[in-house]
């Protein structure tokens, strides 16, 4: 088994990267939404600066806001921004992923006319707002489990993201997540181990490949990616 670790990402130049994106996507078609009094720039910008602030640190590693509005006055709302908020949602998506973050629910984004905003500026408000999410892996065994969260908690503890519910399995066994495009595990100091294709499992990060075998304990299981 060949173990990598994860890349350290270097925060400022993914938000701008991230930043970047959103920039072309309000500068193409899906930006007509507003008037000209909002350049893209600034729009892009607000909205990735306050993804990066609204991060903090969950027991499984970090995390950051999954609910974004957006208010801006109604006289810069010129179109229907549903296609817009769609577009946005599958951006943030997947920079959190790149950038191994927890999200407690669902990305969800809405755009919305308020008075309260004057012309030619942007407010952002930006909540952790708990729901289901959509699975992006599935371990199969004697049981088949789904594997829903970034950053996701495995265990035997009803609280555990993924429950394992074996009495070798310890409360807190270990953490699976995903991060530049490859799925990483570790070890959490369980009790009986966290193997990988037959090598044991550390506290050090070990990438892993869709195909790849986890045993936990004793207790095997094929991981594929959805």
């Amino acid at each position: 088994m060949t173990t990598r670790r994860p890349v350290i990402s270097q925060s400022l130049s993914l938000v701008r990267s991230f930043e970047r994106r959103l920039e072309r996507l309000f500068e193409g078609a899906a930006g007509k939404a507003f008037s000209g009094h909002l350049h893209p720039s600034e729009i892009a910008g607000k909205l990735a600066r306050e993804a990066d602030l609204a991060r903090y640190e969950h027991v499984t590693g970090p995390a950051t806001a999954n609910s974004y509005t957006i208010l801006v006055n109604p006289r810069d709302l010129t179109l229907d921004p549903g296609e817009l908020e769609r577009v946005l949602a599958e951006e943030v998506d997947r920079y959190t992923a790149d950038e191994g973050l927890r999200l407690e629910g669902p990305i969800a984004v809405a755009i919305q006319a308020s008075k309260d905003v004057s012309p030619g500026t942007v407010v952002c408000h930006l909540k952790v707002m708990p729901g289901p999410t959509v699975p992006w892996a599935r371990l199969a065994g004697s049981e088949t489990v789904e594997v829903g969260r970034n950053r996701a908690l495995i265990g035997r503890s009803p609280e555990a993201d993924v429950v394992l519910p074996f009495e070798d399995i310890s409360r807190r066994h270990a953490l699976v997540w995903r991060q530049d495009g490859q799925i990483w595990i570790r070890d959490l100091g369980s009790s009986n181990g966290t193997s990988l294709d037959g090598e044991p499992v550390g506290r050090e990060a070990a990438a892993v490949n869709p195909g790849a075998v986890l045993a936990f304990s004793d207790h095997r299981y094929r991981l594929s990616k959805l």
